[in-house]
């Protein structure tokens, strides 16, 4: 196996956003092979890449079509999709927030111990624990890091 003395950064920044508004409840926490992962409301995410993707954070936030709308607890899944199978990597709990045009509504983030290294051929996929309205318990989930 060669080894390099060189150390490899991270090419470009890296930013991907997913809504989650009108996202049906996902029952599972089990290993979903990839003909499961939609009947299962398992969403697509963070695509593969060329060379792979360093996630640093991944961010929710309440998005509602209302400004005053309160959020719901929710639980937002994040799967690592191997090419054939998502794997349950972490769970980000959201909290019932009551915005207003002067309060803030729901933002959650989740930042790994160590960043999330994702080889060429992986993803990231999504899921709620309750389902989601644009009205009302809207989220949406960013993944923030770096492109090899």
């Amino acid at each position: 196996m060669a080894v390099t003395s060189t150390p490899i950064f991270a090419q470009t920044p890296y930013a991907k956003t997913l809504t989650l508004a009108a996202q049906t409840a996902c029952t599972t926490r089990a290993p979903t092979v990839t003909a499961n992962l939609a009947a299962l409301n398992i969403t697509a995410f963070v695509p593969v890449s060329t060379n792979g993707l360093r996630i640093d954070s991944i961010q929710v936030n309440g998005v509602s079509t209302g400004m005053t709308v309160a959020s719901v607890a929710n639980i937002v899944g994040i799967w690592m999709w191997d090419g054939t199978t998502a794997y349950l990597l972490t769970e980000i709990l959201t909290t019932v927030v009551t915005p207003s045009t002067v309060a803030v509504a729901y933002t959650g983030t989740y930042t790994p111990t160590l960043p999330i290294n994702l080889p060429a051929a992986f993803a990231l996929y999504a899921s709620v624990s309750v389902t989601t309205t644009a009205a009302g318990a809207a989220l949406q989930v960013t993944a923030f890091g770096g492109a090899y």
